[in-house]
């Protein structure tokens, strides 16, 4: 039987809040969020492959696909998804949610699940282990490159409208321009249609906020992340999927993987791919997801 697929606006104080949900809303819920400058399209090729018994809630991320963008003028923080996580967990009032997430969104939802254990049955983070820290030394040009961005981001506006393509041209663009890894045509091609928006002069502009080229982390170390996890870590259970060519999470994030690995309710895998690897290759992350979605919380 071919799961029902709909679109919805949930609605939050700034606009709204755009998500795809698969499967019928009595089931469990699952919280799907995409990677950094991603949209929900990231998932239209996993989430055939996952159990049909669960209700998956694919969202695009503020300033992202269709999705309202924040308000105007100020950077993007981080912090604030968090509060857009528990909006959309309060919309559906739920006891209680699983999470499924890719890198940034994967971040967002492992502080979530930090700030709110109440809330979170499961968490599955797919190539990602928590927010990249700071060093002391680029403390100051961190915040400084940031803030000078957005004032500078700010003046543009005012005179410049947003550069169009046609639609081969923008699909090429989504492909090449990655931060983290190549992803494959059929990947770009479940991306663009919430990425693209059509313009006066027939072309596409993309959808996304600029902001979020230069938006703002928590700023902390190494030691930083340590103590808090000590202090509160996470207590629900955790799948953390990572490619193994991804190597930027493989070397820099090595000690707080290898501190996390202590946790009986926390399981690290490598699967064969990039960073990508849940839209290039779903297949591959799949089975694990699945079995874990399906696995009872004792059995951990």
């Amino acid at each position: 039987m071919e799961t029902k697929v709909i679109e919805v606006e949930i609605p939050v104080p700034w606009g709204h809040v755009a998500a795809k949900i698969w499967g019928n809303q009595n089931d469990p819920l699952v919280l799907v969020i995409h990677g950094i400058m991603d949209n929900a399209g990231s998932f239209d090729r996993l989430i055939p492959l996952l159990p049909t018994s669960f209700c998956y809630i694919c969202i695009d991320l503020p300033g992202h696909g269709r999705s309202s963008h924040f308000p105007p003028f100020l950077p993007i923080y981080t912090i604030n998804y968090v509060i857009v996580y528990k909006l959309i967990m309060q919309y559906y009032k739920r006891e209680k949610y699983i999470i499924l997430g890719h890198s940034y969104g994967a971040q967002i939802g492992f502080l979530f699940a930090r700030l709110y254990p109440e809330y979170v049955e499961k968490l599955i983070m797919l190539d990602t282990i928590h927010f990249f820290p700071i060093h002391v030394g680029q403390f100051q040009q961190n915040l400084t490159d940031k803030f000078d961005y957005i004032i500078e981001l700010n003046e543009k506006m005012k005179t410049k409208s947003r550069p169009t393509y046609t639609y081969n041209e923008a699909l090429q663009k989504l492909q090449d321009q990655r931060r983290n890894g190549h992803i494959t045509r059929e990947a770009a091609q479940a991306l663009i249609h919430r990425s693209i928006t059509k313009a006066p002069d027939g072309k596409y502009a993309f959808t996304l906020d600029p902001r979020m080229n230069s938006f703002v982390n928590p700023i902390h170390d190494f030691r930083y992340i340590i103590d808090t996890l000590k202090k509160f870590p996470v207590t629900c259970p955790v799948l953390m999927l990572l490619g193994r060519d991804s190597e930027l999470q493989q070397m820099y994030m090595k000690p707080v993987t290898k501190f996390l690995q202590r946790y009986r309710n926390i399981r690290i895998k490598q699967v064969d791919g990039t960073h990508d690897v849940h839209n290039n290759n779903p297949e591959i992350v799949a089975p694990y997801v699945s079995k874990f979605l399906l696995m009872k919380k004792g059995k951990l």
